[in-house]
C-alpha cells in the first residue's frame, strides 16, 4: 500500500490496522537507533517493538506529555545529521506554554503535504482550483495548504506578510481571480482576517468571486458563516483539524461536517483512555498523536526522519466513531473535539 493511495482511506479497518502495526514497530526502532532520548525512555518503560502485535498493545508505551516536550531540547528528538537533515521547520502558539518547534525532513514533508493533499482531494468541486490562500506563511498551515493544493494541480495566490491594518486581506483578493478561498472563518492569531470580517466588508466577497470551495481550520468554523457562505454559491466546505507538531490529520466528513475523518500514515492518531488503552467505537479519551512516515518519491512509506514524536497528548480530548460511514470512507472518525483543561 502506497502512503498517498487515497484507498489506504477505504481499507477493510483490519487491513489498514495491520499496516500501521507495521509502521510503528519500524519507526520505534528507528527512534532506538537515532535518538538517545527515545532510546532512554523505551528501555526505561521495558517497551520492546517486536511485542506490539496490534495497535491495543501501544498501551505499554507511557504517554508523552507537553511538558516533557517543553522540557527536552529540540535537537534531542531529532537523529543525526548524517541520518536526517531538517527540512521544514515551524513552532507553537505558545497559548497553553512555552512555545515549541517541530522539524520535518524533506520526506516527511513530503508525506503531510501528500496526506493532506488525499484528503482534499475528495471534497474538490473543481478538477483545477485556482485558490487565494490567506494563512499566513509564517504559520505551518500557510504552505502546507498551498503545497496540498499545488499536489492536486492547483493555482494558489499566497496572501502577502504585510499587516493587516497596512495592506488587508481583503484589499489582496481584490487583485486576484480565484474559485477557492483558504481562510479561518474568523481571524486567529497568526492567520491574518477570517472569512466573517471580510464579509462584514464586502457582504457579497464570495459570490462576486464566484467562489465554490472554502477551506479551513476546525476551531473556527460557525454556523452563521457556514449559512452565508452556502448562500453565496459555494459547493464544497472543508474543515481540517489537527496540531502544530503534526499539522493537518483529519478532514471533515462531506456527509456529516461535524464529524472528522483521520488521515492515518504520515502520523498515528489514538484516542486513549486514562489508563493509555484505545478507547471502543463511542468512547471518548485524549487524542495522542505519533509522527510515523515519511514518503518515498514512489510513494512507499520510509521512518519520519524529522522530529521523533511518540504519543504525544496533544491537549484536546474527543469522541471516536469507528462505525461504518455513509460517505463510504472506512477511516476512524473524531467528534465534539474540545481542549481538555490545563490543571490548576
Amino acid at each position: 500500500m502506497k502512503l498517498d493511495d487515497a484507498a489506504l482511506d477505504r481499507l477493510a479497518p483490519d487491513r489498514r490496522d495491520a499496516l500501521l502495526v507495521e509502521w510503528v514497530r519500524r519507526q520505534i526502532a528507528f527512534m532506538r537507533t537515532h535518538v538517545p532520548f527515545w532510546s532512554d525512555r523505551l528501555a526505561k518503560a521495558g517497551v520492546v517493538q517486536e511485542q506490539i502485535q496490534s495497535l491495543a498493545d501501544l498501551a505499554r508505551i507511557p504517554i508523552f506529555s507537553k511538558e516533557e516536550f517543553r522540557a527536552a531540547r529540540p535537537a534531542s528528538l531529532i537523529p543525526s545529521l548524517a541520518t536526517s537533515s531538517p527540512h521544514v521547520g515551524r513552532w507553537t502558539s505558545g497559548t497553553s506554554g512555552r512555545p515549541t518547534v517541530t522539524f520535518w525532513s524533506r520526506t516527511d514533508w513530503a508525506a503531510l503535504v501528500a496526506s493532506t493533499a488525499r484528503m482534499l482531494a475528495r471534497h474538490a468541486p473543481v478538477p483545477a482550483p485556482i485558490a487565494f490562500n490567506s494563512y499566513g506563511q509564517g504559520h505551518l498551515t500557510g504552505p502546507l495548504y498551498g503545497a496540498a493544493l499545488r499536489r492536486l494541480g492547483a493555482t494558489v495566490y499566497d496572501r502577502s506578510h504585510h499587516p493587516e491594518e497596512f495592506f488587508s486581506t481583503l484589499a489582496q483578493t481584490d487583485l486576484f481571480d480565484f474559485d477557492t478561498l483558504i481562510i479561518p472563518a474568523r481571524a486567529t492569531r497568526g492567520k491574518s482576517a477570517g472569512l466573517a470580517d471580510l464579509l462584514d466588508d464586502d457582504p457579497n466577497l464570495l459570490a462576486r468571486h464566484g467562489v465554490r470551495w472554502w477551506i479551513g481550520s476546525s476551531g473556527t468554523f460557525d454556523e452563521l458563516t457556514v449559512r452565508l457562505a452556502r448562500a453565496q454559491g459555494v459547493e464544497s466546505i472543508s474543515n481540517l483539524y489537527g496540531s502544530s507538531e503534526f499539522g493537518i490529520f483529519a478532514i471533515s466528513c462531506a456527509e456529516r461536517p461535524g464529524e472528522f475523518h483521520i488521515s492515518q500514515g504520515h502520523v498515528l492518531v489514538e484516542v486513549i483512555d486514562e489508563s493509555g488503552h484505545p478507547v471502543p467505537n463511542g468512547g471518548r479519551g485524549r487524542i495522542v498523536v505519533t509522527h510515523l512516515c515519511g514518503l518515498e518519491e514512489d510513494g512507499g512509506a520510509r521512518p519520519h526522519a524529522g522530529t521523533q514524536i511518540l504519543r504525544l497528548a496533544n491537549g484536546d480530548a474527543g469522541t471516536l466513531l469507528t462505525d461504518a460511514c455513509e460517505c463510504g470512507l472506512t477511516a476512524p472518525r473524531l467528534r465534539d473535539i474540545r481542549r481538555v483543561p490545563v490543571a490548576a
